[in-house]
């Protein structure tokens, strides 16, 4: 199989990251401080710091840039043509009814790309806006459009939100007030005039792209708990509707709130203005150096080529302060207090890696919890997940607990690995996915360029490295070109186009001494041993893992949140890997080819997913099949469970084995 798909290809960019990663990759310079005041818009903000910048400064800076009509015709007909002939699932995006438990809507992308691409824009800010907000109809975690010059700033509310069901009763309440006045747990009636849930919902409808599924879309939206590793910790997290990484439509939110522990016992109407907060540290005095500072790439110099690109880890976040930025504690720290971390009196933790930690619960002491957090992690933390399970071993462990909360994906491989460490192959593909790609007159010439090159293994369009599934006996890697020369025509959603035929990601079996390691262990192979707890946030790898245990091997999953009565999907964009424009022009590049895709002028981030995968004997690819995305369990966030993980553990073992 293609060598960096299996081991160094990043699935998904983590989607707690995601929320307040620039792209700018400039050299940070002083920031401007002090001077007079300027006409400029963005000579006003350039001189302002810490709480004096306000939504409005921001706004005027970012509608005060200029559109460069012939820089936008180049972006548009960049991202209408890497959709065209490189996004896996145009086609399928055109579904007209997706089953529970999705809601999403049929999306012609190249159709909204043109329409865009006919408007007259006078604001450059309007221009990328709506092209970004194009690629988000997709809700396909894989696909996103981001440029530096509109997320130079982050937006934070003071209320962070949740939705727990108490007595039966879903309502919005507060989760965290950052200004310490007491209002935590306060029961919020009405957002904007409107009733709270209900426009909470609607905004995760139509502006969170985490999934197709609205409730796990209304997850991502809400406040949380994620795991921090440099912290050991769980720690809170406010959410996309109370942290968000581009201009919000307007400079407020108006809340509501209706507080037991408040005298009078009246309602409480709020107007929170936004906190705002810069991402990066780059200088600028007026619009002309703003564009030329955050916004434009600079010029690479002239080289030939390198040899063939090998797509690459890639962490968003930006250092601020010369420390990594978490959108936690950007408020916390701003209203001194510290960013809140969970203690557990009964839950031990035994071992933790880079995406793994073990708990026992010492009062289910037959129990232990794996939390898996991210896939972004070497192979290697297989060896952090074999000393877990031995540590559960030592503790007498029968049961465990698989926690997926928030997993944004990460590498394929590892993914892999950890279902063969509880259920080891029997057969060699049982750990494997059938996939093809897309084919286009520009995908065939990169393949025939590079079938068999020196460095094949780094080309996603060298067929030597994938399996061919139509060859007589056992699959074997391709040993001429037909995987992109002879493509086979499918027709979805009355378009029809050309795939390759089925190959397969496939991955080499664990080695004899983990499998010797493993066998022992009293839930290895035994799926009433083993259940998944998610939130719909498990995406990408993550998704892949929860497919392979609950339909390959019959393990339970419990989803939690949502909204109470409705389906909950336990993964989200499941069915793909991803890559950005700029892996294509590299390939091209390192081809010796011309790149069919201009590069764009601003610096970005334009991501997609190019190779689609399928359950086993399905004809629908996975990232649309939504009946496998139904899990066997729903359960409602509490205030209590939603507070604490501990308290979230012992309820789904009690309801999964009883106790």
């Amino acid at each position: 199989m293609v060598s960096f798909t299996l081991k160094s290809l990043i699935l998904s960019a983590t989607l707690a990251a995601a929320t307040i990663a620039t792209l700018s990759s400039a050299a940070p310079a002083a920031p401007i401080h002090g001077g007079k005041a300027s006409s400029d818009p963005c000579g006003r903000l350039g001189v302002k710091k810490g709480r004096n910048i306000k939504y409005k400064d921001v706004a005027a800076c970012y509608q005060a840039i200029p559109i460069d009509r012939h820089l936008a015709a180049t972006t548009i007909s960049t991202v209408h043509d890497l959709f065209r002939d490189y996004y896996v699932f145009t086609d399928s995006a055109l579904t007209p009814q997706v089953p529970a438990p999705f809601a999403s809507e049929p999306v012609d992308i190249l159709k909204e790309l043109k329409t865009i691409g006919r408007r007259k824009y006078t604001s450059d800010y309007r221009f990328h806006t709506d092209v970004r907000h194009a690629v988000d109809t997709l809700r396909d975690g894989h696909a996103s459009y981001d440029v530096s010059c509109y997320n130079n700033y982050g937006f934070q509310q003071n209320l962070s939100l949740y939705a727990p069901v108490e007595h039966g009763v879903q309502t919005l309440r507060v989760y965290r007030d950052y200004a310490n006045r007491g209002y935590e747990d306060c029961i919020v009636d009405k957002i904007d005039g409107k009733p709270a849930l209900t426009h909470v919902r609607a905004w995760a409808t139509q502006r969170v792209s985490c999934s197709h599924d609205v409730n796990a879309r209304q997850n991502c939206a809400l406040a949380r708990q994620g795991y921090d590793v440099k912290k050991a910790a769980f720690l809170d997290e406010p959410g996309e509707f109370s942290f968000q990484s581009y201009l919000p439509e307007k400079g407020y939110v108006d809340y509501e709130l209706r507080c037991s522990n408040k005298r009078p016992s009246g309602p409480i109407r709020l107007h929170e203005e936004w906190q705002v907060f810069p991402q990066t540290e780059i200088a600028f005095k007026d619009v002309k150096s703003y564009v030329a500072n955050i916004c434009l790439k600079k010029e690479e110099p002239k080289s030939g080529p390198q040899g063939l690109s090998r797509p690459h880890r890639r962490n968003l976040a930006i250092p601020i302060n010369k420390r990594d930025l978490e959108e936690e504690d950007i408020l916390a720290a701003a209203a001194g207090t510290p960013r809140r971390r969970q203690e557990f009196g009964d839950a031990e933790k035994l071992v933790s890696g880079n995406a793994t930690v073990f708990y026992h619960l010492k009062t289910q002491p037959d129990t232990g919890v794996m939390v898996v957090h991210t896939f972004d992690a070497e192979d290697t933390e297989v060896n952090t997940v074999l000393k877990g399970l031995t540590a559960f071993n030592n503790r007498n462990v029968t049961k465990i607990l698989v926690d997926f909360q928030g997993n944004g994906g990460g590498l394929i491989s590892l993914s892999s690995n950890l279902v063969q460490m509880l259920f080891p192959n029997k057969q060699p593909r049982d750990a494997s996915y059938e996939a093809d790609l897309r084919v286009t007159k520009s995908v065939q010439r990169a393949a025939a360029a590079g079938f068999m090159t020196e460095d094949g293994g780094y080309n996603i369009y060298n067929a030597n490295g994938y399996y061919n599934l139509q060859a007589a006996g056992p699959a074997s890697q391709y040993k001429n070109n037909d995987l992109f020369s002879k493509p086979v025509k499918i027709t979805r959603n009355g378009r029809t186009n050309l795939y390759t035929q089925k190959t397969a990601l496939h991955f080499d079996p664990l080695s004899k001494k983990i499998l010797k390691a493993v066998a022992k262990f009293p839930w290895t192979g035994r799926r009433e041993n083993i259940r998944i707890l998610t939130d719909g946030r498990c995406g990408s790898a993550c998704g892949m893992a929860s497919y392979l245990w609950t339909t390959t091997h019959g393990v339970e999953a419990y989803s939690i949140g949502g909204t109470k009565g409705e389906d909950l999907s336990m993964f989200s964009f499941s069915g793909a890997s991803v890559l950005t424009l700029k892996d294509i022009r590299d390939t091209y590049k390192g081809l010796n080819l011309v790149s069919p895709l201009e590069d764009l002028a601003y610096k970005n981030e334009v991501r997609f997913a190019w190779f689609e995968l399928y359950g086993k004997n399905r004809t629908t690819p996975l990232e649309y099949d939504a009946e496998l995305y139904r899990p066997k369990h729903r359960l409602d966030y509490t205030s209590a469970n939603a507070r604490s993980r501990e308290v979230m553990w012992k309820e789904v073992v009690a309801a999964a084995w009883k106790k």
